[in-house]
Parts: structure tokens; sequence; C-alpha cells
């Protein structure tokens, strides 16, 4: 008895999705290694069984009605053929979606070392916000001097923790950029010790929290918070500066938008050249990253900064973005994607353009001045 020949019952139709589990599965195994590799995440996990399972059914649907008679042979050939694409298209699309998550957030590491050096510097202090729904956000404030200040409120890139940011400041006594601030630092969802998951919602609920949080504070001056964002960060930096109720924006290495992001990834990756057969189309962009949305509704002093040799986030991003800010300028420095925070012309603009939010000297003509090579 062949598949060809039974007609459809219930027997068949469990026969049928056990050899499509059997397939969906042999393609994850055969996956795994290549994904692995490439991502640095395994795919035997909850989203990939998914579309395992969702593989299965198509499978077994395509297999439990009988190709019929003429041409009986042609047509399960076609059929398989058909089958296949579906199958390939399911786990592509469907891992695609569920790979740009796996680059873009690092969640479930702590740096125990940082977080033990903090707790004996007087200066730094642990803070915990607790979100509406349940949700705890964890990081550090770091007050170089006593009393009340500026604070710069700062999102990280992809994989950044707070502790690790702080440390970093302390340790290499970057303390001196931030003359006349406070810096704070929240860890995304899943990250340190902040429960939930990462994706751009948590990640903006977080930030509006974060803000909502330094405004409480007595030793904030709520009309000295200039926000920054490096990388990823850049994202919720970006979000927040578009209500105009902070003092100014730093943007350092940001993109200008999720898809262009996406694209300039996708294109590195494969050594392509930027054209229309290289470019994702939007619906497939999982996070949207607004930032050139946000850009355009943005008045308050923003100072973009980006090298030109930065191979994740292209530099010509930053250049578009930058010409959609009000009061915006750009900076532009030789390094790569970590050029912002360690060459030098890049923490003398941030120190001036703090300098500027603080006396409130700071505008349109000054901040392109500081900005020029």
């Amino acid at each position: 008895m062949s598949l060809s020949k039974k007609r459809p019952t219930l027997l068949r139709f469990i026969l049928c999705l056990f050899i499509g589990l059997l397939i969906a599965g042999a393609v994850l195994m055969a996956a795994q290694p290549m994904y692995e590799a490439f991502i640095g995440k395994s795919l035997l996990r909850e989203p990939f069984f998914i579309l395992a399972a969702a593989a299965a059914l198509v499978i077994a649907v395509f297999l439990v009605f009988p190709a019929r008679k003429p041409w009986r042979l042609f047509k399960w050939l076609f059929r398989l053929v058909v089958l296949a694409i579906v199958v390939a298209l399911i786990f592509g699309i469907g891992g695609f979606w569920q790979a740009q998550n796996d680059m873009l957030y690092h969640p479930g590491r702590r740096e125990l070392n940082a977080e033990a050096a903090l707790k004996e510097d007087p200066r730094a202090e642990e803070i915990t916000i607790e979100g509406a729904q349940g949700q705890r956000w964890h990081g550090f404030m770091f007050m170089p001097q006593p009393g009340q200040a500026g604070l710069v409120l700062y999102f990280g890139g992809n994989g950044e923790l707070a502790a690790g940011r702080v440390h970093t400041l302390v340790r290499d006594n970057l303390a001196q950029l931030l003359g006349g601030y406070h810096f704070m630092m929240v860890d995304y969802p899943g990250y340190g010790q902040s429960t939930g998951e990462p994706e751009e919602a948590t990640v903006l609920a977080m930030a509006r929290a974060a803000l909502d949080y330094a405004r409480s504070r007595p030793d904030v001056l709520k009309d000295r918070i200039v926000i920054a964002g490096w990388s990823l960060g850049s994202v919720p930096a970006a979000a927040l500066a578009a209500d105009n109720t902070a003092a100014g924006l730093i943007l350092m290495s940001p993109p200008y938008n999720g898809r262009e992001l996406v694209n300039g990834y996708v294109q590195s990756a494969f050594h392509a050249k930027d054209a229309f057969y290289t470019r994702v189309p939007g619906f497939l962009v999982r996070n949207k990253f607004p930032i050139d949305s946000y850009a355009r509704q943005t008045a308050i002093p923003a100072l973009i900064i980006s090298g030109r040799a930065d191979e994740m986030i292209p530099h010509s991003q930053a250049e578009r973005l930058s010409a959609l800010y009000q009061k915006g300028s750009l900076l532009t420095l030789e390094g790569g994607h970590a050029a912002p925070w360690s060459e030098q012309a890049s923490a003398q603009a941030i120190t001036q353009f703090l300098a500027g939010v603080a006396d409130g000297t700071l505008n349109t003509e000054q901040v392109t001045q500081l900005t020029l090579p």
C-alpha cells in the first residue's frame, strides 16, 4: 500500500504527520551547525521548534491527499517540488525573522567582577526600576560629584551591560567627560539582572521608565538631562528625544532605521553591493527602529558621532540621519564602530556639547562649529 493509492484517513494523517516531523527535525539538525557558527546561538529552542511543527503540518497535508491518475508520477514530482519550496520558505523566512533578534540582542549575561567593583565605589549606586506590569530593570548610577547635577542617560550597544560601562568609566578615568553630570545606564530586558525578553517594544518601555525614574531623583537637575545612545542604544535614545523634553541628544554610531540596519548587515555579511536585489523588503524587517522619523520630530540639540571605517553600521547612515535633525550636526571620526568611545576628538566634542547644554549657551551654530573637522 502506497501513499498515492490510499484515501485520507486519520491513521494516514498521523503517519504523514510523523513523516513530516522526521523531515522537519532532520532539517533542523542539518542547519544547526551552520546557524550556530554564523549567529552564535542554537536552533534547538522554542521558536525553531514552532517552525519545525509548522513545516511538519504542511508536509503532512501535502502527503495525506493522494495524487490521482492520469500522470500520477508527474503530479507527485510536481507536488514534491512545491512542498520543498514551501518548507524552505517556512524555515527561511521564519529563521531570518528570529535571527534578527538573535543578532541584535545578547541577553543572559552578567559582569560579576564589574558589579563587585562598583559596590566598593561610593560614587556608584545600584538602582532597580519597577514597571507597571511587574517588570524589574536593573542598572547603575555614577555620580562623580556630590549633590545635584545634570544627567547623561545612556543606552548601550549590542551586548553592552550597565555594570561594564560604568566600571569602564571609573577604571579609565573617563569621568572627566561628564563635567557637571551624573551618568546612568539601565540594562535592557533580559540583560544583567533585568527581567523580560528584549524586543523593540520592551526596550522602549524600559527607556521611558528609566527617564521617568531619572526625573524623579532629587539629585538630578530635570532641565539638564542629556540622552545618549551607542549603536543599538541610539533607538531608545532617539525615541525619548523626540518628545523634546530633554536638554540634548548624543547618538554614537547610529543606524538610519531598522531596515537600513538590516540591509547594511546583510550586504556586509555577503560582501554585496547596495542594490535593489540586495535590499531586504520592509515587511521582513522585525525591528522597524524608525530613528529617521524620530529625528524629524526632534527640536533639541543633537550631536551625531560616527566613524568612516565603521563596517557594522556604515557611516553613510549617520550622515543621512544627521541631516534630519533641526539642530543636529555630525562629527566624523576615522575609526570604526567603537570610535565614538575611543577617539579623542569624540571625547572633546562630547565634553563641549555637555558644557554648552549645562551653561545654556549651546545653539545650532555652536553645535555645528564644535563638530567641524
